[in-house]
């Protein structure tokens, strides 16, 4: 499931992918800058949400 979202958001530009090791393989997950252009508007919508007690969906 998250993994599926991950692919996802990197097709979609918004996080980069990037392979630390590969015996035991790892990898981390990184904001691109298109990714954190969208970290203001989700704050604002956080707070948003908080003033009007609004329950928000995941």
């Amino acid at each position: 499931m998250v993994d599926q979202r991950l692919k996802e958001l990197e097709l979609e530009g918004m996080v980069e992918r990037k392979v630390i090791s590969d015996r035991p393989i790892a990898v981390s997950y990184e904001l691109t800058e298109f990714g954190q252009s969208a970290l203001k508007i989700l704050d604002d919508l956080r707070i948003w949400s908080e003033t009007y007690d609004i329950q928000l969906r995941a």
